[in-house]
């Protein structure tokens, strides 16, 4: 492989504000973009600098094991955001080729194995390391041996991002290949309409979305939960619920939802607080509910699984008079896919909510007691350093982070309002020629319009996005940038936000329709809305900042577009 070629195309513009200071000069020749879907707000330091650690050396093992035209990717912190370049083979055109069919053969061959590979082989090992950390006394044991779990914790945490990434690639591809196969068989449908193929199979984030929903329930028949949930404040509600007997019995049900569930913050980013640290995210969704009558989620789930059916002996049956090999193609893409889906769901718990929660447990030991030794003012700012530093304090005790620590959160602090720019650097020339078409539609698809995907000029009181989630819809309009002032929603409105992390699923039970700034149709703000029923339009780019808290809007889901009914 040879060295990355710099980027020729348009430089682009810098806000006045929005200083930025390259770490090699060379890098400002590059194209750099925001992943807003997995990390719109300002990143941790700790955060970023385990990932370095981990992420880095994983996604490039992961990369040689199927070929991939995307060696390995580069990440800066610029102003507390993170802006990623994706480091592209650079053989010659015969060598990508090459390459590039190499990668079809091996990722084609994970992906008809995916049941298999994640039931026998990644399922069960993400589990032992789940186990590892569990047994692993973290307030008992002594510095060395919690610097020892820390550097173990890192190698675990290397190899669930290596899992993270061999799935990644086979299962997107399933998921696209069954696409474009149901689109090419069926001219004049939609990937939606493929979509229809692989709905009402349970995951992970509907399960969670039921407990939470059966926790709303027993809320409700409890008169003094009820009159707690009602007229508290969340940060009052479980302290209030300690006072009775029935408050008790709910607050048993209520730790155990989060012992379950609860090692997930609100968003990918771990140095954020989880919900077992502060479970007002939950205690809001569960005010919410106790709003809303009674639904069957397991009805609705089964009513949806035999709608899907019905498409399927549908789509069979227009295909009987096919020859035989473009049927069983048609069957293998459609198993692969249905798994795929399933599997775009359950590989965040496991992962991303999960497994990463674990870390997160590590480092807030280290919080804890830098705190007592009083070289951080509270647990959380160990959060603002990297794991060097963390390092360097564990070792030297005349050592002081919290200065630094709060330095950096007074700077996210300050950034976390400000609309950065989703793309720095140099925009292509061209389509970038170094991936497969397989890696562009993916691209677009989970992270909304990718770089050299042109968006629809800006049209005066329409928004234009992705088709996310079919229906269409009129209601108020409710922009939510935190889960924090997930408070606000209420039953009917549409929610308008940045992206939605599993986290922010129970808040589609009361939301008419979502709107996202950042995503693609296989976003979880899709997957899930499409489980929901709801319409959904995403990728928009800037709908927080076009559409007013309040305002009237329509969202037609099946067509990607926002009409505004009034703006400025």
């Amino acid at each position: 492989m040879n060295a990355q070629p710099i980027v020729t195309g348009t430089p682009l513009p810098l806000p006045p504000d929005f200083p930025v200071v390259w770490p090699d000069p060379a890098d400002a020749q590059y194209h750099w973009t925001r992943d807003r879907e997995h990390m719109p707000e300002p990143i941790t330091p700790m955060f970023a600098s385990a990932a370095a650690i981990m992420a880095r050396p994983s996604h490039a093992r992961a990369a040689a094991a199927y070929n991939e035209a995307v060696v390995g990717r580069r990440d800066l912190t610029i102003n507390t955001y993170n802006y990623t370049r994706l480091v592209p083979f650079t053989g010659t055109p015969e060598e990508l080729a090459a390459r590039v069919r190499s990668f079809r053969e091996k990722v084609s061959a994970a992906a008809f194995h995916l049941a298999e590979l994640w039931e026998e082989e990644w399922r069960p090992e993400l589990e032992r390391h789940w186990a590892f950390w569990a047994a692993f006394d973290l307030a008992g044991a002594d510095l060395p041996a919690l610097l020892a779990h820390l550097e173990e914790t890192l190698v675990r945490g290397a190899r669930l991002y290596e899992i993270h990434y061999l799935l990644g690639s086979p299962m997107w591809f399933a998921i696209d290949e069954f696409e474009t196969c149901y689109c090419d068989l069926f001219p004049g449908t939609t990937p939606l309409d493929a979509h229809r193929l692989l709905q009402g199979f349970d995951n992970k984030t509907l399960e969670i979305g039921r407990a939470l929903w059966r926790l709303s329930r027993l809320a409700r028949a409890l008169p003094a939960v009820r009159q707690v949930l009602t007229t508290r404040p969340a940060a009052d509600v479980e302290r209030a619920l300690a006072q009775s007997a029935e408050g008790r019995l709910f607050l048993a049900e209520f730790r155990a939802f989060l012992s379950g569930y609860g090692r997930r913050s609100n968003l990918w980013d771990w140095g954020y607080p989880s919900w077992e640290e502060d479970p007002t995210p939950v205690i809001h969704n569960l005010k919410h509910y106790l709003q809303q009558p009674d639904r069957d989620l397991e009805a609705e789930l089964a009513q949806a699984a035999a709608e899907r059916e019905v498409a399927v002996a549908q789509a069979r049956q227009a295909l009987a008079g096919y020859p035989a090999p473009v049927v069983e193609r048609f069957e293998q893409l459609l198993k692969a896919a249905q798994v795929a889906l399933v599997l775009t769901e359950n590989h965040t718990y496991y992962m991303d909510f999960n497994g990463f929660g674990w870390i997160r447990r590590v480092i807030r030991e280290f919080g804890k007691r830098l705190t007592a030794t009083g070289q951080l003012a509270e647990p959380n700012e160990v959060f603002y350093l990297t794991v060097e530093e963390l390092r360097a304090l564990a070792a030297d005790p005349a050592l002081n982070g919290h200065a630094l620590a709060r330095t950096r959160q007074a700077e996210a602090t300050r950034w976390a309002a400000y609309p950065e720019p989703t793309e720095l650097g140099v925009r292509p020339a061209e389509p970038l020629y170094f991936y497969s078409p397989d890696a562009r539609r993916m691209l677009r698809y989970v992270g909304g319009w990718s770089a050299d995907v042109p968006r629809p000029e800006p049209e005066p009181g329409v928004l234009h996005g992705q088709a996310g989630s079919p229906g269409r819809v009129r209601g108020t309009a409710r922009v939510i940038l935190s889960l924090a002032d997930a408070d606000r929603l209420r039953p009917g409105d549409i929610l308008v936000t940045t992206t939605t992390a599993p986290p922010w699923t129970p808040l589609f039970l009361t939301a008419a329709a979502v709107v996202t700034d950042a995503g693609g149709l296989l976003s979880h703000g899709a997957v899930v809305s499409r489980e929901y029923r709801i319409p959904a339009v995403v990728g928009t780019g800037d709908a927080t900042t076009r559409i007013q808290d309040g305002q009237e809007i329509e969202v037609d889901g099946t067509h990607g577009v926002v009409y505004l009914k009034a703006e400025g």
